[in-house]
């Protein structure tokens, strides 16, 4: 379990016919507000939790903290644990791992594992409405007892790791219900389910979702990720560089 931990060591009746020639364009406000239940503060600090579910029953966790400033900089530090100290530090689709004692940065990805089918990825701040053109499907679902509506994304630019999304959104609140990843190949590889939500500062925010491997040895377990705290806060742009983040 500690070698699955490190190796992650690190997100959302019937169609009117109306509805099916909707463009991307129409689109993009529905997804900003998704976006915005993930990505809700410009400048925060967000104390989280992982948990790997295997069979069932709660495995492992790894604590961790998120520093977020703006679109690109993004700092993720673990808090006890056999990963305490270590930390990832992001800037635009950059990323690297710092380990406590060592020099230099590793540079990693953000497919790679924080614990379980979790990735940094997931605790990144990738924005659908940005990254992704969306387009009706005409098709709902039922999740966890709301009625969403399935929207397939296409990723803007190329040679990215999902090239194509199945989004499922509640209208009536504005908040993902499922996301389900797809590579180039076609196979789905990962499934998001947005779990609970919480209101802060009159904002609606993610507050726990489950991540699905669906390839793999992963695929037998699910990730629990608890967002536990949000704290607005005015971050010092020094902390997202090697340097600064090593004294967090």
């Amino acid at each position: 379990m500690k070698r699955a931990a490190f190796c992650l060591a690190l997100a959302l009746a019937a169609v009117p016919a109306l509805a099916l020639a909707q463009t991307s364009g129409d689109l993009t406000p529905l997804l900003a507000a998704v976006d915005a239940t993930r990505n809700a503060f410009e400048e925060a600090v967000i104390s989280a939790r992982a948990t790997q579910v295997v069979d069932g029953k709660d495995a492992s966790s790894a604590d961790f903290d998120v520093y977020v400033k703006g679109r690109d900089l993004g700092l993720i530090v673990f808090r006890g644990g056999s990963n305490s100290g270590r930390k990832v530090l992001t800037n635009g689709d950059r990323m690297w791992l710092l380990v406590p004692g060592s020099t230099h940065p590793v540079p990693i990805t953000a497919n790679q594992r924080l614990l379980g089918g979790a990735s940094f990825g997931d605790v990144a701040r990738l924005r659908f409405s940005e990254d992704y053109a969306a387009k009706a499907t005409g098709e709902r679902e039922q999740i966890g007892g709301q009625d969403c509506r399935v929207l397939e994304l296409t990723a803007k630019l190329p040679k990215v790791t999902f090239p194509r999304i199945l989004l499922s959104v509640n209208e009536r609140e504005k908040t993902p219900c499922r996301v389900r990843f797809f590579l180039a190949s076609g196979k789905e590889a990962r499934s998001v389910t947005f779990t609970k939500f919480r209101q802060l500062a009159g904002k609606t925010v993610v507050a726990e979702m489950e991540v699905r491997e669906l390839l793999g040895s992963a695929s037998r377990t699910v990730t629990r990720l608890e967002y536990r705290d949000y704290r607005m806060a005015r971050l010092d742009p020094r902390i997202f560089t090697p340097e600064g983040a090593r004294g967090l």
